[in-house]
């Protein structure tokens, strides 16, 4: 994948730049709903010859390319990531509404009343943190219940080739006495306040099945703990599932909310290998991204590794996935009809400009004509 060229930033605290040329020079939000790289900035005019000799001006309109298309970023300044990201109480009104609502119609829609440690680091994909999203004493609580467990075992992989992508150990909260560990509940009841597309679902009875193809549902993955020793790591992954996977399966991730569980004085970074971000664990704080279009359609430019702390220190967090039904899988009768749907208007397309417009104006006729003999007949 193509992305920005990488230029290095001292390490900070909270997030640190290691890819930051080009980045945009303005406050405002840069590059929401991005047009394919390389459409001009202003639409060309043509002039197309039709079958009856005719010449047509026609404007080339920009192409609005949905998220898991892109390979354009949207990033906020190399300064603000410096300073740990925007805080978007602080941003200016049109900048928090035009990012909120660019996450709401391409992602799922977020909401930041009550949420004052939010922290932007990439605007498009979007990834942010939220400080202080547990307590000190949950984040303790829930290390020390998994751990006493006798629950963690290495960490087993979906769906990957590469059996030393991944070195850590994992529970999940569903057993070993952490069925209704109070840090869980917190966890689940955070994530519904901040999506809201998820509220109230820990309350329902299937609030952890797995959706099915065209259901409609929403689901929590089970919440797990993952443990890091010194050198331990988990390698560039995507969250999202690639296409044919989130088909057979019937739903695909829509959102990854992991929050770290203790400090990492050295090592341990999350790091999103095409952002040029940074992510340093800090016990409390919840990372959030989004793998997934609000189509189901798997996100490339998430693609983050867990980076090893070093030797000597440990890692401790729990990740949350938020999964929905994929769109319904079409019958081969509907498969059929929108095939030949398709063809017939490649084929309409081919007709001269003036035997289109003379088909148009039948059609407008015909459609006038029987409204008023409809509306005769009441």
């Amino acid at each position: 994948m193509r992305t920005t060229s990488a230029t290095h930033s001292p390490r900070h605290a909270v997030a640190r730049v290691t890819a930051a040329s080009r980045a945009h020079r303005s406050n405002a939000i840069q590059g929401l709903g991005q047009l394919r790289v390389g459409t001009p900035r202003r639409a060309r005019v043509l002039r197309r010859a039709d079958a009856d000799g005719a010449a047509e001006p026609s404007e080339e309109k920009p192409r609005f390319v949905p998220a898991h298309e892109r390979t354009t970023l949207s990033k906020i300044l190399p300064e603000q990531l410096l300073e740990g990201g925007v805080l978007l109480r602080d941003a200016p009104e049109e900048w928090r509404t035009s990012f909120t609502g660019f996450l709401s119609f391409e992602f799922m829609g977020v909401r930041t009343n009550d949420m004052p440690g939010l922290r932007v680091l990439n605007i498009d994909p979007p990834v942010f943190t939220v400080d202080d999203f547990l307590s000190a004493n949950e984040c303790d609580m829930l290390t020390a219940s998994a751990e006493a467990s006798g629950g963690l075992k290495v960490s087993a992989i979906g769906g990957a080739a590469n059996e030393n992508i991944r070195t850590s150990r994992t529970v999940a909260l569903n057993s070993h006495g952490l069925e209704n560990h109070a840090t869980k509940k917190a966890i689940l009841s955070r994530a519904e306040y901040l999506l809201p597309a998820v509220e109230g679902l820990s309350k329902d009875a299937d609030a952890f099945r797995a959706p099915e193809a065209g259901e409609g549902k929403w689901s929590f993955e089970l919440p797990q703990v993952a443990h890091y020793s010194g050198g331990e790591y988990f390698k560039a992954h995507e969250d999202g599932f690639p296409i044919a996977v989130a088909a057979d399966k019937g739903y695909q991730r829509r959102a990854t909310i992991l929050v770290y569980l203790n400090d990492v004085d050295e090592g341990g970074e999350t790091r999103f290998e095409h952002l040029g971000i940074e992510v340093a664990p800090k016990k409390g704080k919840a990372l959030v991204f989004f793998p997934s279009s609000a189509a189901c359609m798997p996100d490339a430019r998430t693609l983050h590794t867990a980076t090893p702390a070093k030797e000597g220190h440990e890692k401790w967090v729990s990740q949350l996935w938020i999964a929905s039904s994929t769109p319904p899988v079409p019958t081969p009768e509907e498969l059929e009809a929108d095939n030949k749907r398709k063809a017939a208007e490649a084929e309409y397309a081919k007709l001269p400009r003036a035997q289109r417009r003379a088909m148009e104006k039948e059609a407008a006729k015909a459609a006038k004509k029987k409204s008023r003999d409809s509306n005769g007949r009441k």
